[in-house]
């Protein structure tokens, strides 16, 4: 335990201001460019996955009518 506390401090001495907010500087701009990047990957990766299956499996329709005009007919 008393190791893990130690990685703990240590991280949160390099990379975190004393209310918990992340640092800014270069190796924050860095860590945060590069999860951007990795989360916009998976982003983009399941969109073109949810839009393929949209294309292959379901039929486009014309929008329904709402329940109140099919009322006053």
């Amino acid at each position: 335990m008393d190791a893990y506390q130690g990685v703990e401090d240590k991280f949160a001495d390099k990379f975190l201001e004393e209310d918990g907010s992340l640092k800014t500087g270069v190796m924050a701009e860095k860590a945060t460019a590069a999860y951007h990047k990795v989360e916009d990957t998976v982003v983009g990766g399941y969109k073109k996955v949810e839009n393929a299956f949209v294309d292959a499996f379901l039929e486009k329709v014309d929008e329904p009518e709402s329940k109140d005009s099919e009322g006053k007919k």
